[in-house]
This record gives C-alpha cells, sequence and structure tokens, in this order.
C-alpha cells in the first residue's frame, strides 16, 4: 500500500468516528518536503475546532504509521465553498448545486466548458442542467469540475 492509500485510510477512519465526510486527500511534494491535504466536510459545513481535532488525530496516526519519509506538513481543511470534483461520490454529494465542467472533448455546440446545475450522478456519469438541456457527462470526458457559489 502506498503512502497516498495509507492517509488515505487513516484519514476516512477518523472522519468516519467523528461522523463527516472525507472530501479528498492528497499528498504533494518530493520525499522529505511532502505536503498532505486532507478535506474533510459535514452537512452544514465544519467549524475550526473539529477541523483541529481531526488534524490532531490524524497526526498522530500518522505518526505511528509513518507512511510519508522524511519531514512533511499536514493540512486540514474543508473542501470551500467552491470545491473541485474528481470522484462519483463529489457528483453525488452535490446533486441540486451550480458547477462549472471542463470536458476533454466538445459535448455541447459552445465549446468545452458547460455550466449548469447537477440533477443527477451515477457511478459512470452525471447529468447537468445547461439552461434547460439536460446534457450528460461521463467522467472520463471531464477534464476538470467545481461547484460555483451563486450569492443570493
Amino acid at each position: 500500500m502506498g503512502a497516498l492509500e495509507e492517509v488515505r485510510d487513516l484519514a476516512a477512519a477518523v472522519t468516519d468516528r467523528r461522523s463527516l465526510r472525507l472530501w479528498d486527500v492528497q499528498v504533494a511534494g518530493q520525499p522529505g518536503r511532502a505536503v498532505v491535504r486532507v478535506y474533510v466536510d459535514k452537512e452544514g459545513g465544519v467549524d475550526l475546532d473539529t477541523m483541529a481535532e481531526v488534524s490532531e488525530e490524524i497526526s498522530r496516526g500518522l505518526d505511528l504509521r509513518d507512511p510519508i519519509p522524511g519531514k512533511y506538513a499536514l493540512e486540514v481543511s474543508s473542501p470551500g465553498l467552491e470545491r473541485t470534483l474528481s470522484v462519483p461520490e463529489h457528483f453525488k454529494a452535490c446533486t441540486g448545486r451550480r458547477v462549472v465542467v471542463k470536458t476533454k472533448e466538445k459535448l455541447v455546440p459552445e465549446g468545452h466548458r458547460l455550466e449548469g446545475v447537477i440533477v443527477h450522478a451515477t457511478d459512470s456519469s452525471t447529468s447537468v442542467d445547461v439552461d434547460g438541456e439536460i446534457v450528460q457527462i461521463p467522467y472520463a470526458s471531464i477534464k476538470k469540475a467545481r461547484t460555483v457559489f451563486v450569492w443570493s
């Protein structure tokens, strides 16, 4: 098991115990100067005290398991209001929310960029309402996707 998988397993165990959603885990940088980013979420948002507690618990677990060689920095935060969508669970969790999707190939005459509301998500694709037209987008065709915060 690689470092990313070990960190993901540890973070999943911590977030499950606290009834939080593990949004994403990233390990970046070179050995000895890595950055471990863990994004957690829950309905209604995550407060700073909860993130500090999660950070402390993950840090202790990483110290015990030692999956990252050398020094590293651990960052625990919320995925934010405008969050990156990269796996089917993200799209499912954001059904009903406004998104911007950039695709690898043109799926609409206007080009590679679609903006609309996620109306449905499965394990293989998502459906987005773009100005009244439902566009089905296979995940394999998505280059980049994120939610869009709408000021009311």
